[in-house]
């Protein structure tokens, strides 16, 4: 895994921090997402190369498990390496390490190729699932999450789509969804994990509701099923679990 592997040093910055100075976790999405195209580029993959193939890279689901939060100022190290496929989808696991090198949070991403002309999946180039091993170890576990339908929701918030809100695909950015999932949430919650699923594209000026439901726990930190949706046509955009 070696040759495969890539890190980057970051100072957590002022823009990326909470009430309590600590990283937020859309802060540290963005540092995952920063992270993943750098190595994508020095691999010669990134999204720059595949869109001369009128193809791009877009995130299908992202796990994220924080054990503590990075405080401002803090310098962290993200280790990445791409870690396998199935044709249609490739892996990418994250390490996040304090300055000393102790393990604060882990990731396990999942990546698929979409055409832009089509706005749909294809098989991913073989000479891009050959750079890593078939059967490689993950800093999480590979499931097939039971993301909930959401009837009627305990908390909901409504967005209008912005310039600001896209990417250079055009659409709203990945971490935007995460933003608007723990934006519905009840001022006391603290989440340090989510599992999310990207369903659909949305794009300029669509208007967005974002809803949550507590889920009774045994534990004394709740879970939280999250539902994103355009009103105009009630289309899912992505689901989400966090705690």
């Amino acid at each position: 895994m070696s040759d495969l592997t890539f890190q980057e040093q970051f100072k957590i910055r002022a823009s990326e921090i909470d009430i309590n100075q600590q990283a937020t976790l859309p802060a540290i999405c963005n540092l995952l997402q920063e992270v993943a195209g750098n190595h994508a580029r020095k691999l010669q993959f990134d999204i720059t190369d595949l869109q001369q193939d009128e193809l791009t890279w877009v995130l299908h689901r992202l796990n994220v498990k924080i054990d503590r939060f990075p405080k401002w100022r803090e310098k962290v190290i993200i280790k990445t390496w791409p870690s396998s496929g199935d044709g249609l989808r490739a892996y990418r696991d994250f390490l996040i390490m304090d300055k000393n090198g102790k393990i604060i949070g882990k990731s396990l991403s999942y990546w698929l190729i979409m055409n832009i002309q089509s706005r749909r999946p294809t098989r991913i180039p073989e000479e891009i699932l050959q750079l890593a091993p078939d059967e490689t170890d993950h800093v999480l576990p590979v499931t097939k999450a039971g993301f909930t339908d959401l009837d009627q929701a305990d908390y909901s918030q409504q967005f209008e789509v912005r310039k600001s809100d896209l990417d250079l695909n055009q659409h709203v950015n990945n971490v935007r969804y995460v933003e608007w999932a723990l934006s519905c949430l009840p001022e006391n919650a603290s989440v340090s994990e989510i599992d999310i699923k990207f369903m659909a594209e949305s794009v300029l000026d669509d208007t967005i509701l974002a809803e949550s439901n507590k889920v009774s726990t045994d534990s004394n930190k709740p879970s939280f099923n999250h539902q994103i949706r355009r009103i105009s046509d009630n289309k899912v955009l992505a689901k989400a679990i966090s705690n």
